[in-house]
């Protein structure tokens, strides 16, 4: 490559933005060790069982109408019938809750066992606790809206619990992720990638 064009891509990265740059330092151009298994990236793998969660909420958050009993049950038998791969995307939210949760508690049980949460990492811990809890009422919330609680009236009134399980509980989720993260910018993860 000529000096030319060096230049041109120098200028290029930054010409397109901070995201680019943010990603590609951080993430993209970020080896991972040789000894790292797959449990040293279930915090990784959590956050993308957010984002997929995210994904898929948002989508249903389009046609599902929890206004009533009647409305909720009808607009989750449009999603699953009449949407196209909304069957789809409705399972994947349903059964992605749980394998975020599974994948939470992994990424504690390292934690946890490696000892990785003593200082300076102790905010770490207490910030990963409170995703845990807001994950385990995330699904809890959730399973409520299923179509089974619906039919069987064990969910008294739906809105409320819908507006905690689309509005506060991912805003809380969010804010302790933002803290999170940049305690483990500042003081760093426990092996280095």
């Amino acid at each position: 490559m000529s000096l030319h064009n060096s230049e041109q891509i120098t200028t290029g990265a930054k010409g397109k933005g901070f995201l680019k740059t943010l990603i590609e330092t951080n993430v993209t151009r970020k080896l991972i060790p040789k000894g790292m298994s797959w449990f040293g990236c279930m915090g990784g793998l959590s956050l993308l069982a957010f984002l997929i969660q995210l994904t898929t909420g948002t989508f249903l958050l389009f046609y599902f109408s929890p206004s009533t009993k009647e409305s909720a049950i009808s607009s989750i038998q449009r999603v699953i019938h009449t949407v196209p791969y909304g069957w789809l995307v409705l399972r994947l939210h349903a059964a992605g809750s749980h394998i975020m949760i599974c994948m939470v508690f992994s990424h504690m049980l390292r934690i946890f066992f490696k000892e990785i949460y003593r200082h300076p990492r102790e905010l770490h811990w207490v910030s990963g606790s409170c995703l845990l809890i807001l994950t385990l009422l995330m699904c809890y919330t959730g399973s409520m809206l299923s179509v089974q609680n619906i039919y069987s009236n064990s969910v008294a009134r739906l809105l409320p619990v819908y507006l905690l399980h689309i509005a506060a509980t991912p805003l809380a989720m969010s804010l302790f992720m933002g803290m999170h993260f940049f305690m483990v910018k500042k003081t760093g993860i426990h092996e280095p990638l």
